[in-house]
């Protein structure tokens, strides 16, 4: 809230990031080394198997590329751009828990078939059909997998609502119950075009104006992730203007579920009482979910944390201008993605926080050797009700930490596997205090689980 903090930290953060920058290159450069083969590595640092959409850069492979594994399966990718010789693309692989796999890069004789369509009033895949208004809003989200209305009849989702923010006390720390009295209309002349028409993603581009601000946002949807992204850069010039995106959906319930750190908690949806009207903005991690019995919905988002719900509407907060105690807060550039997540049965059962983790940590590439494609391989296996979270050096130096979290409110035992024989398994605390030993099975190790719990452990090698 205060200029001159935010400047100091920009500058912290810049080193931090060419720091890390630089031990992401190295360790990257060792794992390729090690394990690589192939024209391009590709790293899941998630714990899971995941089937995502990643970018690379490589020589320019010619109109139709293909990704070719270890294995001999073949995997389209889509150019985005060309310069120099080189092309950056996208492309969909299905690729190992925490761990990495080889891909050659070549040449098709013809682009691959898929799902995707894509025209300015309509978008396409083989889990939704979206309808756009001509402004850019979405008119209907029809679910193919339970020909599921997601939308209800005369909504618009992705609503990108201005509303008056402030100019009540301590407008840059509280949303006020008050904000949405006065809502703003945004410029006309909205813009709706056609940017990307696969095999592996298509995009409809809205750009949109509001007084001094400008918002380009691609709706992108693909051919094997069943999610809508929200691609969104922003020149925000406003002062005492609140932007949220809003998402009605034809799903009844009077409680939705926010991401906390480890958990989730779950929070009205109405205002019955006068407790429950000044819990509207609820602060949430990277998703919320408005779910009834079979099916629900999933909003989630690469960097904001400010949520609402109202009955069925679910909106995200993107953009405030408050003016003091900085004049200046949140004016400049922003570059944001949320996503929305059509799913069925309740967001534990859809895997929403699996999901959500996808969003934000996007698969890792890097050139490879060349050669024979190295074949998928993992570092850390888990099986069971829990998440990998954290692999690090002790800080000690007395082995490996591993941290794990069971993310859906249930339990269970889990199994960790991995990449060598272990010598000594030993639970510990979060500042890494020694407790009670863990039998050890060759490379692995199994424990039991409760809800929402962290377990953390100290790894030895045998």
């Amino acid at each position: 809230s205060i200029g001159q903090v935010y400047a100091e930290a920009a500058k912290d953060y810049a080193r931090i990031a060419q720091t890390a920058a630089a031990v992401r290159d190295e360790a990257l450069a060792a794992v390729t080394s090690e394990l690589g083969g192939g024209d391009l590595v590709v790293l899941n640092t998630l714990s899971w198997p995941r089937a995502d959409v990643a970018e690379a850069t490589v020589s320019d492979p010619g109109d139709a590329p293909v990704l070719v594994s270890a294995d001999g399966r073949k995997w389209p990718a889509q150019v985005l751009s060309r310069e120099g010789g080189e092309a950056r693309i996208a492309f969909s692989a299905d690729l190992p828990a925490m761990g990495s796999a080889g891909f050659a890069v070549q040449s098709a004789a013809a682009p691959a078939e898929h799902s995707l369509r894509a025209d300015a009033d309509c978008l396409e895949n083989r889990f939704f059909r979206i309808e756009l208004s001509p402004e850019g809003g979405i008119t209907r989200i029809l679910d193919k997998r339970g020909d599921r209305e997601v939308i209800p009849a005369g909504g618009v989702a992705n609503d990108l609502q201005l509303f008056q923010d402030g100019p009540e006390r301590e407008a840059a720390w509280n949303v006020h119950d008050t904000f949405d009295r006065r809502r703003y209309p945004w410029d006309k002349g909205a813009t709706v075009e056609v940017v990307e028409r696969g095999p592996v993603r298509a995009a409809v581009r809205v750009t949109r104006t509001y007084r001094e601000s400008r918002l380009v946002q691609d709706v992108v949807i693909y051919d094997r992730v069943p999610r809508i992204d929200f691609v969104t850069e922003v020149d925000w010039q406003e002062r005492q203007v609140l932007l949220k995106a809003a998402f009605p959906v034809d799903v009844r319930s009077t409680r939705a579920t926010y991401e906390v750190q480890f958990g989730a908690v779950e929070r009205p949806t109405h205002r019955n009482t006068s407790w429950d009207e000044v819990k509207f903005e609820v602060a949430a991690q990277q998703w919320a979910d408005l779910s009834e019995a079979g099916y629900g919905v999933s909003l989630l988002n690469d960097c904001k944390y400010g949520y609402d719900t109202a009955g069925n509407v679910l909106r995200l907060t993107l953009l405030r201008g408050a003016e003091w105690p900085d004049p200046d807060a949140d004016r400049g550039h922003h570059a944001l993605t949320y996503s929305l997540l059509p799913h069925v049965g309740g967001w534990d059962e859809a895997e929403t926080v699996q999901r959500a983790w996808e969003l934000n940590v996007p698969a890792l590439t890097v050139a490879g050797p060349g050669g024979a494609p190295a074949p998928a391989r993992s570092l850390f296996t888990v099986v069971g009700p829990a998440i990998l979270h954290t692999v690090k050096p002790a800080d000690d130096g007395r082995g490996v930490i591993v941290r794990l979290y069971e993310p859906d409110g249930g339990r269970g035992r889990v199994r960790v596997t991995a990449p060598r024989t272990l010598g000594r398994v030993v639970a510990c605390n979060l500042v890494e205090e020694d407790g009670e030993e863990v039998a050890a099975e060759g490379n692995a190790f199994a424990f039991a689980i409760g809800p929402f719990e962290i377990r953390t452990f100290r790894v030895t090698w045998g």
